[in-house]
């Protein structure tokens, strides 16, 4: 049995949109190696701020045309989000899970 290796760009996408405060509104637009942004759009709608941030930002990872800015992500994203949206930057850069393990740690040092 082959295994099926899953491109960084998807997985730091299916990452951003599987954040626990929108899972379960985005989990139908999520496809096999591709997503539909149309649906999610709609979706987002009458999402939060927030929330619609976070589609906003796997939009903009997924193709590559501005969809938010930087300084929303510093005021307007919770910690956990916040967070989330950093790994996904990580994974988007072909990161390892020993990488993404690293980076929590200095987070929690630098937030004692």
């Amino acid at each position: 049995m082959q295994e099926t290796t899953i491109p960084p760009e998807v997985a730091a996408v299916r990452h951003i949109l599987g954040a626990p405060a929108i899972a379960q509104r985005t989990e139908a637009y999520v496809l096999d190696g591709s997503f539909d942004f149309a649906g999610l759009e709609r979706e987002a709608e009458t999402m939060s701020g927030g929330e619609a941030l976070l589609v906003r930002i796997a939009s903009e990872l997924w193709n590559a045309e501005r969809a938010a800015g930087l300084w929303e992500l510093v005021r307007r994203l919770d910690r956990g989000n916040f967070e989330r949206v950093l790994d996904a930057l990580w994974i988007a850069r072909g990161a390892t899970v020993h990488d993404l393990v690293a980076a929590a740690v200095r987070r929690d040092v630098l937030a004692a």
